[in-house]
């Protein structure tokens, strides 16, 4: 073999490490810095200053790094041809690896002095060695590109992982987020069942005593002043504020001698017919027993209403929640929306409500899960107008779809948010703004899908926001 250094041998790193061992042989020098690896010794640890570069002759050395969470990395395994500390001695800086023999073998160990003056000394080693060091750097480089589309390849499979993780976390907490609304529902339908049983006893109690006290004056004569009041307060009607202030005003003057402010607050509730009559048959000392007799009639009315009213109210709960929820029916949608209303009667006391529930037809659906989505929009537009301004919903068909509408007076929706305003756990309310039910928007936009319609919203050009939902007709339930 040829000692020229310009040769094609030199890109051979065996061959350029047998002409080394050889001039090893030769050079008492070199022979010197010889030095045995033993497996398992420690040659330089992390973050030491670096005293001596290695030449790996024979052998293996493990390169280790401590991470920040305190765990050992291994990093590569240099074998014979490889130098070990080459970093460190070349930019003179701590080294920034731990280097452990992992099998025995021989190495030349230079400081960086000796080396240079190896080099001066000896010109035939001048080229093997910087060979061996530019395949060294070759090498590294290469490995790195290696680690560094590894690590692209990995971090974006972390990435597709990750998102896939986040998806299946999200459809996790939107399922287990139904699941809980599904149970709250069928816990509503346990509670106004109950409810309901307890309700009507008293309430048909209520009603079945007012028909008796009617009973009972139904034996007076028909003609007796005493029945025909009671009779007029059967029939009486409430009057707004105004007119009773200007009632007792016009009662005070007709009948100067009553002082009492609460048999002026009962005649002025009375008829001008139910007046002539206790003009026509007023007795000195008997003014209290026509009050009351007109004053009785008035409260059985009053019953009347108050228990139908709770009667209805009981009916609409029940049908509202209705329990059978995973059975559609053929219904006439208006109902379901009726019977929202008036369990939501007390947000709307305030709310200027216009109904315009044109004629439908029945269509198979689910009205409890349907109900549900009107309470929510329902609701949603309340908050929207703190709870005062006019509340739009209407019914009608296109042959096809049966469609609803629900509008409001309210701020409207600001247009970046509306696409996202069915998403679910999608909120703004925490944000100041005026619309977002979290997952009442979601749930609803899911069940108005189930049952093969959709949901859409959008500003109105005047004020307000407004959903439209369209459900398709059918009749194969």
């Amino acid at each position: 073999m040829s000692d020229h250094p310009g040769i094609s041998w030199l890109n051979d790193t065996e061959a350029i490490l047998n002409f080394i061992r050889r001039l090893i042989k030769e050079l008492p020098e070199l022979k010197e810095r010889l030095m045995d690896l033993n497996e398992g010794d420690l040659l330089f640890s992390q973050g030491d200053p670096l005293e001596y570069m290695y030449l790996i002759l024979e052998g293996n050395i493990t390169l280790t790094r401590i991470q920040p969470d305190e765990s050992e990395v291994k990093l590569i395994t240099l074998g014979a041809g490889s130098f070990a500390g080459l970093i460190a001695f070349t930019t003179g800086e701590p080294t920034l690896t731990s280097g452990r023999i992992s099998q025995k073998g021989q190495a030349l160990k230079m400081r960086p002095q000796q080396f240079e003056q190896y080099l001066n000394d000896h010109p035939r080693l001048k080229h093997p060695l910087q060979q061996l060091m530019l395949n060294n750097m070759i090498q590294r480089y290469k490995s790195n590109l290696r680690l560094q589309t590894r690590t692209h390849l990995l971090s974006k499979e972390l990435n597709k992982e990750r998102n896939d993780l986040k998806k299946a976390y999200a459809q996790l907490e939107e399922t287990h987020q139904m699941l809980v609304h599904q149970e709250k529902m069928a816990t509503l339908g346990e509670l106004v069942s109950g409810f309901a049983h307890e309700v009507n006893n008293p309430a048909s109690a209520l009603m079945r005593a007012a028909e008796n006290l009617v009973d009972i004056y139904s034996k007076f004569e028909s003609s007796h002043y005493s029945y025909k009041l009671f009779r007029l307060g059967l029939q009486s009607e409430p009057v707004d504020s105004n007119t009773q202030r200007d009632r007792m005003l016009m009662i005070e003057k007709r009948y100067p001698w009553i002082h009492d402010r609460s048999s002026v607050r009962k005649l002025a509730h009375m008829s001008d017919e139910a007046l002539k009559l206790i003009d026509d048959n007023r007795k000195k000392g008997e003014m209290d027993t026509l009050i009351n007799h007109y004053e009785a009639g008035k409260m059985i009315h009053n019953i009347r209403i108050a228990s139908k009213r709770i009667a209805n109210l009981v009916k609409s709960l029940k049908s509202y929640s209705r329990q059978d929820q995973n059975k559609e029916e053929l219904a006439d949608i208006r109902e379901g929306i009726q019977d929202t209303i008036l369990v939501l009667s007390n947000r709307l006391k305030f709310i200027d409500l216009e109904l315009k529930l044109n004629e439908i037809p029945k269509t198979c659906a689910n009205i409890g899960d349907l109900n549900q989505v009107w309470t929510n929009i329902i609701v949603n537009a309340c908050d929207a107008m703190n709870d005062q301004g006019k509340l739009q919903i209407s019914t009608e068909t296109d042959q096809e779809n049966i469609i609803v509408k629900i509008s409001d007076s309210g701020p409207g929706i600001p247009e970046h948010i509306i696409p996202k305003i069915f998403e679910p756990n999608f909120t703004t309310k925490n944000q100041g703004a005026e619309f977002g039910l979290g997952l009442g928007l979601a749930i609803s936009s899911e069940i108005i899908g189930q049952a093969g319609g959709k949901i859409e919203v959008s500003n109105k050009t005047d004020r307000g926001a407004e959903f439209s939902i369209s459900i398709p007709i059918r009749d194969d339930c």
